[in-house]
């Protein structure tokens, strides 16, 4: 059964720009939080690789490709069975996977080399300055890894440690909307604010320190940075503008107010000519050998009539989704509308939206086992489980959480099945006939047809998305 929803646009753009001149700053840092970032410790996702490592050193990649290790010689006095395990990635700014190194706990003579490899899509724009590898302990708590070295040219973040835990790929600082959502109804405000982390009272040369994060923005902030010879020293939020004009601004796209790092746009009782809105902050930076660097974060809010909603962005690209018949009785073109379900059967929580006119397109459907509020892992066919994320952009054409990954080995085509895991938040969930919201993001993939006869993998595109729904069952 397939019912319908239609909704809004939402994107968060982060456009980086760096040129280069002298400064000086002897601004004040803005009190801290000395209180760590702790969160749950990862689970198992996905597929292990493993290798028996000796005192010679060896190299030994994750299943996904993502992570590499370098272990040179002498970093181990004997014959040692070394893993890497694929896990959901709790850090906080995190980026794709998280994976644990075994056997945990293990030390070496000489460093090791951790490497992770990312793709444009999994930074969701975010500039690559601002990446970092971050280290969890067994207490939950994170630590930042300040000599992180992002190599450009290549995709990679890399590091060199002498210890074996869980790792993660992320980003030191980050413009975002509080709250989350960037859905605005009409005459509804939003407050935005900076996130990122606090060095405290680390030293330069110090090479691991934990997660503090910022608790006041003032018009000065000294972040975290795994820029180890540019260490960024201080952001200030130069300006705030609304579609181009200066902040404080009230006009038919809505009302902004500005306060250093933090603003709040109020949306106007008219849905505006120019939706989405884009709310924009010039942040400057310096370092401590006298560079600055601008750094233009923009925000696009679009202002909605309705409250119920499925949105998701593919690839970059977003799909709408409204659930009419309740704050919206009927879609406005009769001819070409959306439409949703959503409700739990079975114990499995299912969300099925598309789009109808001459035929049906834009299909997507979640399923969630043993739904509650909380992040959940989904696991699809191929790992064992029955859950889902996919879309369907077009007739016969799937994006899938199951895929497979081809490599011609021997003359022949070897094929694995693989299911990748995707993150489910509900933020509410509660039962029939109330309101259900929540988040998901994650990869899902698309076998074009000739692939299985090329040896060729499956390609991917990264989804994530949001909902307030209706639950109708």
């Amino acid at each position: 059964m397939k019912n319908l929803y239609s909704f809004q646009h939402f994107s968060l753009i982060l456009l980086l720009g760096i040129f280069t001149v002298s400064c000086e700053t002897n601004d004040p840092e803005p009190p801290q939080n000395e209180d760590p970032v702790i969160t749950e410790i990862g689970i198992p996702v996905g597929n292990v690789s493993s290798a028996t490592i000796g005192s010679s050193g060896g190299n030994l990649n994750s299943a996904d490709g993502n992570l590499s290790l370098n272990i040179p010689a002498g970093a181990l006095t004997g014959d040692t069975k070394i893993s890497i395990q694929p896990i959901s990635n709790n850090a906080p700014l995190g980026i794709g996977m998280g994976y644990r190194l075994l056997p945990e706990g293990t030390t070496f003579s000489k460093p090791v080399k951790i490497v992770f490899h990312y793709q444009d899509a999994d930074l969701k724009q975010t500039p690559e300055d601002f990446l970092w590898i971050v280290s969890q302990a067994v207490d939950g708590s994170w630590n930042a890894m300040l000599k992180s070295t992002v190599d450009k040219s290549a995709n990679t973040v890399s590091v060199e440690t002498a210890h074996f835990s869980d790792w993660s790929l992320g980003r030191f600082i980050d413009f975002s909307l509080d709250p989350v959502s960037t859905i605005v109804m009409k005459g509804q405000s939003i407050s935005l604010q900076l996130r990122g982390f606090s060095k405290g009272d680390s030293k330069d040369d110090e090479e691991l320190v934990p997660l503090r994060p910022i608790v006041k923005l003032t018009d000065d902030l000294t972040p975290l940075t795994p820029l180890a010879t540019e260490r960024l020293m201080g952001f200030k939020a130069k300006q705030w503008t609304l579609n181009g004009v200066a902040a404080p601004v009230s006009n038919t796209n809505g009302n902004l107010q500005p306060s250093g790092f933090a603003a709040t746009y109020t949306a106007p009782a008219k849905i505006p000519s120019g939706n989405p809105v884009a709310v924009t902050v010039q942040l400057e930076a310096s370092n401590k050998t006298g560079g600055n660097w601008s750094f233009m974060v923009t925000s696009n809010i679009t202002v909605v009539e309705s409250d119920f909603f499925v949105i998701i962005k593919v690839d970059g690209k977003t799909v709408e989704y409204y659930q009419y018949g309740f704050s919206t009785a009927t879609p406005p073109d009769p001819n070409n509308f959306s439409l949703v379900v959503c409700g739990v059967e079975n114990n499995m929580l299912e969300i099925v939206a598309s789009y109808t006119g001459s035929a049906v397109s834009k299909i997507f459907n979640l399923k969630l086992e043993n739904p509650s509020e909380g992040t959940h892992h989904l696991i699809g066919l191929n790992n064992n489980g029955d859950e889902v994320l996919e879309y369907d952009p077009v007739p016969g054409v799937s994006y899938e959480l199951d895929y497979y990954n081809r490599s011609v080995k021997n003359g022949v085509c070897d094929r694995v099945a693989v299911s990748e895991s995707a993150t489910v938040t509900l933020t509410q969930f509660k039962g029939p006939n109330q309101i259900m919201e929540g988040s998901f993001s994650g990869r899902i993939y698309e076998d074009k047809p000739g692939y299985h006869d090329q040896c060729q993998t499956s390609d991917m595109h990264f989804i994530e998305g949001e909902f307030r729904l209706m639950r109708l069952k």
